[in-house]
């Protein structure tokens, strides 16, 4: 009940931050077409050219433009800082629940016989819930840097295989490959948090690919940067999915189940290794994601 109220309010939260900035995209609309119009017909009488003159007019409405972006940033800021405080309140509200209720299933557990498999099903669907409240909880820790990295040598191709093992079994319900290609390659990384970034990008391909078809992993040295390729094979993105794309809860038009963090934790990963990651889409249909990060 309490995690369904939460993501009540967290669904009410996003629809209003959508309305918000929808009305300042107008606003900001407004005034580009406004200076559009001066610059494309400098002649065109208006009382504000008659007072104050065409250059001057201009100057006005690309100031407050500025204006309009500036704060349009801040409350983007603002936004982010509000959004991250109350997913961080409510999983830790979560997980005290979480962590009494696990409590009172141990004790009924030890007692059990005849009600053990309920039991059993109960405390699967509890340890499920529980790991992702720890994943909301650790998207908001990393999006605000307070995750250290731990950096040691590790081999990409076989952090890479490991990541092709662990999501084996989704990949093998839509008849999917893997396919790696690259050199032995050695950086500088954190293992687990570098894991989770390939997994979360490998990932969204197995997803989104079509059926029996193959993910491509390619990687390779480039200069000092370690360059990192996964294409799949599905119907790609829109100009607007791709802007919005590592938004965290930007799930774009997908019936898929999920939060819409996994991506952005991947972004936040990738800056916290001082590299980059970017999706376009994949001549001949599909997409590509690529992350780039320093070798040491």
């Amino acid at each position: 009940m309490i995690f369904i109220l939460s993501t009540i309010i967290l669904l009410a939260i996003c629809l209003a931050l959508a309305h918000a900035l929808f009305r300042q995209t107008r606003d900001i609309k407004s005034v580009s077409d406004q200076i559009d119009r001066f610059l494309l017909y400098p002649s065109e009488p208006t009382p504000e050219t008659l007072s104050e003159g065409c250059c001057a007019n201009l100057h006005n409405l690309v100031s407050r433009l500025e204006q309009l972006t500036l704060i349009r940033e801040k409350e983007a800021e603002r936004r982010e800082a509000g959004m991250i405080r109350f997913t961080e309140n409510m999983v830790h509200q979560m997980k005290n629940s979480l962590t009494a209720l696990q409590i009172q299933l141990d004790l009924l557990s030890m007692g059990a016989h005849e009600g053990l498999p309920a039991l059993e099903k109960c405390q699967s669907c509890m340890t499920r819930l529980t790991d992702e409240t720890e994943r909301i909880l650790k998207s908001s820790q990393l999006a605000e840097g307070k995750i250290r990295m731990n950096f040691s040598p590790i081999s990409l191709r076989a952090l890479l295989e490991e990541c092709c093992e662990r999501l084996r079994p989704l990949a093998e319900v839509k008849g999917v490959s893997f396919s790696l290609n690259g050199p032995a390659l050695n950086l500088s990384a954190d293992p687990f948090w570098f894991s989770q970034a390939l997994e979360n990008v490998m990932k969204n391909a197995v997803e989104h690919t079509a059926p029996n078809t193959e993910v491509s992993v390619n990687f390779c040295e480039r200069g000092e940067f370690a360059e990192i390729t996964v294409a799949d094979r599905g119907s790609g993105m829109t100009p607007d999915e791709l802007s919005e794309l590592f938004l965290r809860f930007h799930r774009g038009f997908t019936d898929k189940a999920g939060y819409g963090i996994g991506l952005s934790m991947t972004r936040d990963i990738i800056a916290a290794h001082h590299g980059t990651v970017s999706a376009k889409n994949r001549y001949g249909g599909g997409a590509v994601f690529e992350l780039k990060v320093p070798m040491l």
